[in-house]
């Protein structure tokens, strides 16, 4: 009977004030938008489906999310 070891990854779920990585953002499928309005107040815009997480970018390819919200198109 052969023996099977299962690894867990830890789950990074998406909440305000953590801080991710470039690589993680992308693995957990944020993508960023095309939209060029936080330029001014230096955050970004990322999406994940109908959600919308604004994130202030931090040195080291780091980045603090500072809020998530529903987007519902008008």
């Amino acid at each position: 009977m052969p023996m099977e070891t299962i690894l867990q990854s830890p789950v990074l779920k998406l909440r305000n004030n953590i801080c991710l990585t470039g690589d993680e953002l992308e693995s957990l499928g944020v993508s960023p938008t095309n939209l060029q309005c936080f330029t001014y107040y230096h955050y970004v815009l990322y999406q994940k489906g109908n959600k919308r997480i604004i994130l202030k970018p931090l040195p080291h390819d780091l980045y603090k999310v500072i809020r998530i919200y529903d987007f519902i198109s008008a």
